[in-house]
């Protein structure tokens, strides 16, 4: 990727990638990764409202299984050693939830992309979701 200037500090560089999988394909996602397909956003007709991130809102396509979560030596207040504990925490959004990224004050989140058939999807972890909606 090639920039026209000098990258001043501050300037986001976008984490698209130009890997096209056929839609006919299935995919698996590791630990507690979910796959998105962003929906459309709609600001409100009311207030108004500039928009320069990416979209904050979409409906899971694939999830995890989950993951181990960490262990931490507290001895004292201080965090000396971490490993992985013996509890699975398995993931608790389902395929076909709505889920809220977060992120608009930051002008949104930088995940990885893909193009998965025709449509853009975004690779994130669940702690990454900040909501999910009711249907």
């Amino acid at each position: 990727m090639s920039f026209g200037g000098p990258v001043v500090a501050g300037t986001r560089i976008g984490n698209e990638s130009s890997e096209v999988i056929p839609e006919s394909s299935s995919l698996r996602p590791i630990l507690n990764q979910i796959i998105i397909e962003p929906l459309e956003w709609r600001p409100s007709d009311i207030i108004s409202v500039v928009y320069r991130g990416r979209t904050l809102r979409g409906k899971v396509k694939a999830v995890g299984p989950g993951k181990y979560g960490w262990k931490y030596d507290g001895r004292k207040g201080k965090r000396t050693k971490r490993w992985l504990s013996k509890h699975f925490v398995p993931t608790q959004v389902k395929v076909g939830d709505i889920v809220e990224l977060g992120g608009l004050e930051l002008e949104g989140y930088l995940h990885k992309t893909f193009i998965w058939g025709t449509k853009e999807h975004v690779v994130c972890t669940e702690d990454d979701v900040a909501a999910i909606l009711d249907p």
